[in-house]
């Protein structure tokens, strides 16, 4: 009985309703064939409810929630590792890669500059902060100025110093760097030597992690009922000192949902011509991770594997996308930054003129440039904009409850920006693929076990694209169709015909260079990794038995 009294009711309570919600998802995924965006954010609706259900008694399932993250956090950085090296190679332009590289920055740093621009437009006017006491805690603030770095270490930061230090540290712009540079060094040795071992390694070795990168995804509902707990019981545990503090809350709330739905809803329609509807949808289970974990970081498998269902490049997912966890973050670098000013400003009684504010504005925007994607990132990038211009860190500490809650649709809003701007890149350089879109458009967002025809008429499995695709275009192999003897079915192999059946409720059809592969509306429904998700340039050959 000594071990039993030991025991806590309402965690063994909690963890049973737990089982319960879990095995509610699984009948909805399994039996109701529910769509995997759905599927997550009923999750975190889930997770809410269990929160309100036992009064925020919920800190057992920290567990399982950090479990979680610790396993996509550790795919990160093998994951950017291996994928910009793998789509630098097989782009193999250097040219190219500038025009990906500039125009991600570029498009990252503009997402920001909008929504500081955008907060300060509705703060200032709204006079958010006046009338309101800040407690002054100097020692506390001590620690929020010990957060932050100098700019030359910022700097300093964005090159790297051990690449095994900066894979075990998530380090992502050193990562990207050395990739980058390892990429470059493997097409210029190309050019006069046989690198295909080589670059056949990293091609292989980028399946292996995405495939691993699948495993971890498809916990993904399940990991968000838990963190939707965890974090509505640290919101509501802050309920009453909050109360002063509503008006801040509130709007750095709406501010971001209108930064993640409306501002990037317009790029996509106008600058990337995209749906933005059908967009959302397909990256929404990421943007409902990002809002439980509050980290871009731990979002980013998911981010660029959903990318991938609505066409965007390969290249262009996987090397936009981290670096929008580190630069641009309109949510935690854009708009709590300004808010937090303005409200300071405010509150202070502060006369700030017009060039003040400009000046604010652009040490907001220098201050996005080397910000961590990481749960706590709004508070101290408030904290370097803060000593930049010189109001009181102290003034800061009472406004971290609210920057740990409005983290959360901060950065849904980062990696909102992040995938918006990857669809713009791609569509500017030419890697989007109209098939996959039009695809997503209908709704066919389905990961299928592609086949061949043998000779003798029966059927080959093997790994095909699973929606349309352009041949050619980055992951997709031209030799799909035309050459069946590259495919290693022998040479009196015939190719697949356009219209012809190759197995029961699965069809090829080869139409003005696109291959498209249609299958009941009853198949599996999983997020596809199309373009953004390893799909290699032998992914649609086979190897005969």
């Amino acid at each position: 009985m000594g071990a039993l009294s030991n025991i806590d009711p309402t965690a063994v309570a909690v963890w049973a309703s737990a089982v319960v919600l879990f095995a509610l998802i699984a009948v909805l995924r399994a039996v109701f064939k529910l769509n995997f965006s759905l599927l997550t954010v009923l999750a975190l609706g889930l997770g809410i409810a269990l929160s309100l259900v036992f009064d925020g008694q919920v800190d057992s399932l920290n567990l399982l929630g950090n479990i979680y993250i610790n396993l996509i956090t550790a795919l990160v950085a093998p994951l950017i590792f291996v994928s910009i090296i793998s789509s630098i190679t097989y782009v193999g332009s250097l040219k190219k890669l500038r025009s990906i590289g500039l125009r991600s920055v570029g498009w990252l740093l503009l997402t920001n500059l909008i929504a500081i621009v955008m907060t300060l437009g509705v703060a200032i006017p709204l006079h958010i902060g006046s009338g309101v006491k800040l407690v002054d805690d100097e020692s506390t603030a001590g620690f929020l100025t010990s957060q932050t770095a100098p700019l030359d270490q910022v700097i300093l930061n964005f090159f790297p110093k051990n690449i095994v230090g900066d894979l075990s540290g998530n380090r992502v712009v050193p990562i990207i760097i050395t990739a980058t540079v390892l990429a470059v060094a493997i097409v210029s040795v190309g050019r006069q030597k046989d690198v295909s071992i080589v670059k056949r390694f990293f091609e292989q070795t980028k399946d292996v992690i995405y495939k691993a990168v699948g495993y971890v995804v498809e916990l993904t509902p399940y990991a968000v009922v838990v963190l939707g707990a965890t974090s509505t019981a640290a919101t509501t545990s802050k309920a009453d000192a909050l109360l002063a503090l509503l008006s801040i809350l509130v709007l750095g709330f709406v501010l971001n949902i209108i930064q993640a739905f409306v501002v990037n809803g317009l790029l996509l329609k106008f600058v990337a011509h995209v749906p933005p509807l059908t967009f959302f949808k397909a990256v929404l289970p990421a943007q409902t991770t990002a809002f439980a974990t509050q980290s871009s970081v731990a979002t980013l498998p998911l981010s660029i594997r959903q990318l991938g269902t609505v066409g965007v490049g390969a290249d262009v997912a996987n090397f936009t996308t981290p670096i929008g966890t580190t630069i641009g973050m309109p949510g935690c670098a854009g708009v709590w930054p300004m808010l937090s000013a303005v409200f300071t400003i405010n509150a202070l009684g502060l006369g700030y003129s017009p060039v003040s504010y400009v000046a604010l504005a652009v040490i907001g925007l220098l201050s996005s440039i080397g910000t961590a994607g990481v749960p706590g990132t709004a508070i101290v990038t408030a904290t370097t904009v803060f000593t930049a211009v010189g109001l009181p860190v102290q003034l800061l500490v009472p406004l971290v409850p609210v920057s740990n809650i409005v983290g959360m649709p901060s950065t849904m809003a980062n990696v909102s920006a992040a995938v918006t701007c990857a669809a713009i890149v791609s569509r500017q350089t030419g890697e989007f693929d109209e098939g996959v879109l039009d695809s997503a458009r209908a709704g066919r967002h389905r990961h299928r076990a592609g086949v061949v025809v043998s000779p003798a008429g029966g059927a080959v499995a093997a790994p095909v694209v699973p929606v349309a695709a352009p041949l050619g275009a980055v992951g997709v192999a031209a030799s799909v169709v035309a050459s069946p003897v590259a495919a290693g079915v022998g040479a009196d192999h015939k190719p697949v015909q356009p219209g012809f059946a190759v197995t029961p409720g699965l069809s090829l059809t080869l139409h003005q260079s696109t291959l498209r592969v249609q299958a009941d509306d009853d198949a599996d429904d999983a997020p596809v990794p199309v373009g953004a998700c390893g799909i290699s340039a032998h992914a649609a050959t086979a190897k005969a038995a």
